[in-house]
């Protein structure tokens, strides 16, 4: 029988203390120990980026660090995004952003694409097109081709920013529920 450690893990600004083999992935621990699923198993080979992470205000792939390894660290998965501040009690403009520009299909990779975006945006609250392509090169999409996710990403800069956002599709501006310009770009 292998001994279990007690580990500390702060996640999403909550402390969890729990018991687990050595040998026990980060990505099995926040999953199976602390039930919070929307951190994805991919690869297992640290290859995909589904397991992304933020440990310690850095992205880190779960499935390549022992739960063990995180003791005493910080963790934000994609279920404590929308309790950030810049959230303000509804979807993180990353998650708006994803939704609003199409940057998903099946959302396996979403999580994880998530956690490189709200890292990049953090150290970098204006990146370039290739700023976010590379930020976000350690985490592959079978489905979008990308270039919806890196709009999705621009969306979420200008969201931040404090810029109006326009939509992307020529569709309506909106603001809290309200139509701020007609599709033919007059007042409302």
């Amino acid at each position: 029988m292998t001994a279990t450690r007690e580990i500390t893990l702060t996640v999403n600004g909550i402390e969890h203390t729990i018991e687990v083999e050595p040998r026990r992935l980060l990505v099995h621990a926040i999953r199976e120990d602390l039930e919070m699923t929307g951190t994805h198993i991919g690869c297992d080979t640290g290859n995909c980026g589904a397991c992304t992470v933020v440990k310690d205000g850095e992205p880190i792939k779960s499935c390549l660090m022992f739960a063990t390894q995180a003791d005493g660290s910080e963790l934000l998965t994609v279920e404590g995004m929308e309790e950030l501040p810049e959230a303000g009690g509804d979807l993180h403009p990353l998650q708006e952003g994803f939704r609003e520009e199409h940057g998903l299909q099946c959302g396996y990779c979403t999580p994880g694409m998530l956690m490189s975006g709200k890292v990049l945006l953090d150290e970098n609250p204006d990146p370039s097109e290739r700023e976010i392509r590379e930020a976000i090169s350690g985490n592959l999409c079978r489905c979008t081709g990308y270039q919806n996710i890196v709009r999705s990403v621009e969306y979420a800069a200008e969201k931040l920013s404090g810029e109006e956002v326009a939509a992307a599709d020529g569709g309506v501006a909106v603001e809290d529920g309200e139509v701020v310009v007609d599709a033919d770009g007059t007042d409302s």
